[in-house]
């Protein structure tokens, strides 16, 4: 008889048998094809190719080593995790290793010798000129991938997940240069079963993961609840422009410091203020030590959702006016071509309804 394990994650019954459930585990399978792609890019940074963006501040005297170790690191730690589970599964399945694709080597056509690439129409001399030997980490991972149905039925499958998942964020932080993982506030789970002792480690998140799992008591956590409980005990904290339009956009709320600092010329968004002498005491607008205005992220996150729902309203109301517009324009097009029915025009080019009715005759 199979035995249907609850979802380490979401926690419903797994009806499979797996330890997850195939939809929470769906995200290790699409970071692992990514890492795969992107599996030879991490080259361009290790060997300081990449570049983003204008450098600031002073520049050292020292000629730089042509290597950046620390993208070999991450780069290295990366491999080292999808390598170490692709010789897990292959020794606990008795499955052969995978064999990397090699090179597509030929001859090309005649007109390929010449053309352009694409412009011959030959999809096989496009593979020979441009494909290269897969990259032994793409190989791994996409082994990895093809037994994750596998891997997700074993007791590890969550210890296998957070790794894997770690790794695909890591070799694309490399090539993008995203965020780092966010701050998901403290554990605060009981130790114990006593609710006076409540673990203290801080939790760090990936960008897009919908859980977090706690280094000190291995409690997972769901990301969902806690950044809405962020959220709330943040709408109270002081920024200036530029680090509340970071914060909001991370929080989906695209915006830039400028466009704050028009809302506040514009009295759209107050400047916090000081409470100098008490509550019920005189206050004072809220600056910085470089006397820059300090905003509340509770009010610029209401401002910025107040304009969204200006927009969404505006783009209705404008989709309205045009689907009334077209229903006019197709009313006016059917008069204008339905036949003249009784009508007739006399010399001076008015147009006079004719009768039925005959005249009386001529001589009569």
């Amino acid at each position: 008889m199979t035995s249907f394990h609850d979802c380490a994650w979401c926690g419903r019954p797994d009806p499979t048998g797996g330890y997850v459930c195939p939809k929470c585990y769906r995200p290790v399978g699409h970071a692992l094809q990514e890492m795969a792609d992107l599996a030879g890019e991490p080259d361009v940074n290790i060997t300081r190719q990449a570049r983003y963006g204008d450098r600031d501040g002073p520049r050292s005297t020292e000629p730089p080593i042509p290597v950046d170790l620390k993208a070999s690191n991450a780069a290295w730690a990366a491999a080292h995790v999808v390598v170490t589970w692709m010789d897990h599964i292959a020794t606990a399945r008795a499955v052969p290793l995978p064999r990397r694709r090699p090179r597509v080597v030929g001859p090309l056509c005649i007109a390929g010798w010449t053309a352009l690439p694409g412009r011959c129409g030959h999809p096989s001399c496009d593979e020979i000129r441009d494909r290269r030997a897969e990259h032994p980490v793409a190989a791994a991972a996409r082994f990895v991938v093809e037994h994750l149905h596998w891997l997700r039925r074993q007791p590890d499958a969550t210890d296998a997940a957070e790794e894997l998942l770690g790794a695909a964020h890591a070799v694309k932080r490399l090539v993008e240069n995203p965020a780092d993982r966010w701050y998901a506030g403290t554990c605060l789970t009981p130790i114990d079963a006593d609710p006076e002792q409540r673990c203290t480690t801080e939790l760090y998140a990936w960008p897009g993961v919908t859980w977090v799992r706690c280094p000190g008591c291995q409690t997972t956590h769901q990301t969902g609840p806690r950044v809405r409980w962020l959220l709330d005990e943040a709408r109270d904290v002081r920024g200036t422009a530029t680090q509340l339009a970071t914060a909001a956009a991370r929080l989906g709320r695209v915006c830039t410091p400028g466009q704050l600092r028009a809302l506040a010329q514009r009295g759209r968004l107050r400047q916090a203020t000081v409470e100098l002498d008490g509550a019920e005491g005189p206050q004072e607008l809220a600056v910085d030590v470089w006397v820059r205005p300090l905003y509340r992220f509770g009010d610029v996150l209401t401002v910025l959702d107040e304009l969204a729902e200006q927009r969404r309203r505006d783009e209705e109301d404008r989709a309205r006016r045009a689907a009334a517009k077209a229903s006019r324009e197709r009313q006016a097009a059917l008069v204008d071509h339905e036949p003249d029915q009784g009508v007739r025009s006399d010399a001076s080019g008015t147009s006079a309804p004719t009768s039925s009715v005959p005249g009386p005759a001529a001589g009569g």
